[in-house]
């Protein structure tokens, strides 16, 4: 198991991250010929993979863009940040905005790294236009750039061996085989709408699941299952999965962010897979 002897912060802010239960979650992974993750997002179950080889996607490029600059160049990346980072303190919020009106033309991964890290709660929103709309958070002068560099060397290591892809999670996991690790975290759930505006099948999911089953890959599965009085897991079907845990997570930043209260959380967890009695037991204290 790859399970890193420290934390590691996360370098990618992104909203519906796993930080927060990836301890916990590494302790039902099994090992693995090879490990997919075609939502990767803030990537936060990458460091706990339980097999060297990996490969990673999503459908928005500049995220795969700024994986693998972090993962082949990780100095250029945290110079970069540093550029913009202090422009931000010399010029005040008009540096801001204007790297935000460089991103929507360019789509600069540069640029997404430092909107992400000096943004509103760090949530990395789209509009329809699929332009980065979240505004400056005035209160924060985002991370140190030498702390952020610390953190981007540490990433770049843990990541070298991963295979980052810019594609639908389907294309993804089309060489998906027997024994292989699936981890999926579709962002669709209380953060629809948020990231890139996009059509998703829960239909077509479960098909994708289905044939996950027949090739004999496990798959880790993980849902916003509640928030406040809404439900969210109900479209999977108990067909594909041999086990259903939950567990809380805390409160919705999007409800903080807009301003309609608190909604308290609660993580879905599905395995098409059994872990043995003793490692749920382990599982199951740790939740506690």
């Amino acid at each position: 198991m790859l399970m890193p002897t420290i934390a590691i912060e996360p370098v990618i802010k992104w909203t519906g991250s796993k930080r927060s239960i990836a301890p916990i979650a590494t302790t039902l992974l099994p090992s693995a010929k090879r490990y997919f993750e075609p939502f990767v997002g803030g990537g936060s179950m990458l460091p706990f993979r339980t097999s060297q080889a990996a490969i990673a996607g999503d459908e928005i490029v500049e995220l795969i863009d700024l994986w693998t600059l972090i993962r082949d160049n990780p100095k250029l990346t945290a110079d970069e940040y540093e550029i913009r980072w202090r422009r931000l303190q010399h010029e005040g919020h008009t540096a801001y905005y204007a790297i935000r009106n460089s991103f929507n033309i360019t789509r600069n991964p540069h640029d997404l790294l430092f909107l992400s890290r000096t943004c509103v709660n760090g949530l990395i929103r789209f509009n329809g236009n699929r332009e980065f709309n979240n505004s400056l958070h005035h209160t924060r002068p985002g991370i140190a750039p030498a702390r952020l560099r610390e953190i981007i060397f540490q990433w770049s290591s843990v990541i070298r061996d991963v295979q980052f892809i810019a594609a639908d999670y389907r294309e993804t996991l089309t060489s998906v085989q027997t024994d292989d690790m699936v981890f999926l975290d579709p962002p669709y759930g209380g953060t629809k709408g948020r990231y890139v505006p996009q059509k998703f099948s829960f239909d077509d999911f479960c098909s994708e699941l289905q044939r996950l089953n027949r090739i004999g890959a496990k798959w880790m599965l993980t849902l916003d299952g509640r928030a406040g009085s809404r439900i969210y897991d109900a479209m999977i079907p108990s067909r594909l999965y041999k086990i259903r845990l939950a567990f809380p997570t805390g409160n919705s930043p999007f409800t903080k962010l807009m301003r309609t209260g608190l909604d308290a959380v609660e993580e879905s967890m599905f395995l098409n897979y059994e872990p043995s009695a003793e490692v749920l037991s382990q599982f199951i204290k740790l939740v506690q």
